[in-house]
């Protein structure tokens, strides 16, 4: 049912936040239990919560491989096949032989929760950016190679690299899966991922207007909203469950049960998890 809900929320927030980053959790700032909220991992390597990040505040995931280890979250469509998409994510190796990452996304075509999971056929320009995007072959030593092997630029000098590709939906997607790989003996930080519109910064919401809130025990904290504005409460599924003033800097949630909610004020939505 969790599953059910994390997926319809995507739709929920495609609505509401147009131009919005369609990851739930893209840079790893939420983990429960050792793991980051909304991302399915592999099981052959270690997962740390590193607080060396792209942005140098809050937190990123490591992975150190013993095997291909995969990063995976699946986004229901509808997609806009008139307009173009992008992935982008920060990366940064510390170690391996520089076959150490690569991306591995693709469009679904299969309905969301079917048993068998059906992927669209690229084409090769689609396929070079979303399933391994080429780059030079970086050895252990941080020789730079001229090999377009598949896997991303590694050249170990301690600095981040950032991964952009734009493309256009297929007609028939209904899902896109966004995957990040890392490979056997390496060890890699990822941070700041997006999917989204391709005339986006990246951001979940554009930094000059917007919502912040945050949960605290049974209350909504309401940031850069005027005082006595009203905001509103959707469900996953596109219900509205709760329209309320702001006083004090915030909204009273004690009715809501636990789940997935988009909160909106004016033309400005976040997601929350309670």
């Amino acid at each position: 049912m969790k599953k059910i809900t994390f997926l319809l929320s995507f739709v929920v927030c495609a609505m509401f936040a147009g131009a919005q980053n369609l990851l739930i959790n893209p840079s790893f700032e939420n983990w429960t239990a050792g793991k980051p909220d909304s991302w399915t991992l592999g099981t052959t390597g270690t997962v740390t919560q590193s607080s060396t990040t792209g942005t140098g505040s809050g937190s990123a995931l490591q992975i150190a491989a013993t095997g291909t280890f995969s990063v995976t979250q699946s986004v229901p469509g509808p997609f806009d096949t008139s307009k173009q998409y992008k992935i982008s994510f920060k990366y940064k190796v510390t170690a391996g032989d520089g076959t150490d990452s690569r991306t591995w996304c693709n469009w679904i075509t299969s309905a969301v929760g079917a048993t068998t999971t059906t992927y669209w056929s690229m084409t090769s320009t689609d396929s070079l950016g979303l399933k391994g995007p080429g780059g030079n072959n970086q050895p252990a030593s941080g020789t730079s190679g001229n090999g377009t092997n598949g896997y991303l630029i590694d050249n170990r000098t301690g600095d981040w690299n950032t991964y952009t590709f734009s493309f256009t939906p297929p007609a028939n997607a209904t899902q896109f899966s966004f995957q990040i790989r890392t490979y056997n003996g390496a060890t890699v930080i990822w941070d700041e991922l997006y999917f989204g519109l391709a005339n986006n910064t990246g951001l979940n919401t554009p930094t000059a207007s917007k919502l912040e809130v945050v949960v605290s025990g049974k209350n909504l904290l309401v940031k850069n909203v005027v005082e006595g504005s009203t905001v509103e409460i959707f469900s996953a599924v596109g219900s509205k469950v709760q329209t309320s003033a702001v006083e004090n800097g915030k909204i009273s949630i004690a009715n809501l049960k636990g789940g997935m909610y988009v909160v909106r004020s004016g033309k400005l939505t976040q997601k929350i998890m309670l």
